[in-house]
């Protein structure tokens, strides 16, 4: 089990022959691997590393042990099922949005995961490559809105990272709909 203190961390289901999806981004103060911790099972992603990340290791056993010295089952179980809401309205983003939206939250997703104390929270060390991934797109497909985004002074560019100039456009553009129809979001 670790604990996030500072950095940000992509969670992705990895298949065997190389090919991978995201399942969320994690920065300070979360926990990786707790669900492994908490029953046993093998584990389900693998995280990686997007900033250097310094993280405390914790084994299972004692995590375990100081929640229950501490009571924090009752908030831990939030925690998870928070953690399980998120899969939904991904996985709903995955079916119906389109690469421009996909694209903006998971930047805007990204600078929020940072915290307070990241140095530039607005710069993201993933490559087009890896946003596509990310997204279980091609880069040929991500590659056409990043121009476009690019030529507006949304975005600079670089060999390898992406920084976000005009976050509040990309807000926007992330959250193109918002449904008041209904409990659940856009």
């Amino acid at each position: 089990m670790l604990l996030c203190l500072s950095g940000r961390l992509k969670v992705v289901y990895s298949r065997a022959d190389g090919r991978e999806v995201l399942l969320a981004i994690r920065g300070p103060g979360d926990v990786i691997g707790e669900f492994s911790g908490r029953d046993g099972q093998p584990r389900s992603a693998t995280v990686q590393a997007i900033d250097p990340v310094i993280a405390y290791k914790l084994p299972d056993q004692r995590f375990n042990t100081l929640v229950q010295r501490f009571q924090l089952g009752t908030q831990l179980n939030s925690y998870l099922l928070g953690k399980m809401r998120e899969s939904a309205t991904y996985a709903w983003q995955l079916a119906h949005r389109t690469t421009a939206v996909r694209l903006a939250d998971l930047l805007i997703t990204l600078i929020d995961a940072a915290g307070p104390d990241h140095p530039c929270p607005a710069t993201i060390a993933l490559s087009q490559e890896e946003l596509a991934t990310a997204l279980g797109l091609a880069r040929s497909a991500v590659t056409p809105v990043l121009a476009e985004w690019k030529a507006a002074g949304l975005i600079r560019v670089s060999r390898g990272k992406l920084h976000v100039a005009d976050v509040a456009t990309l807000e926007r553009i992330s959250r193109p709909d918002v449904s008041t129809s209904g409990q659940n979001g856009p």
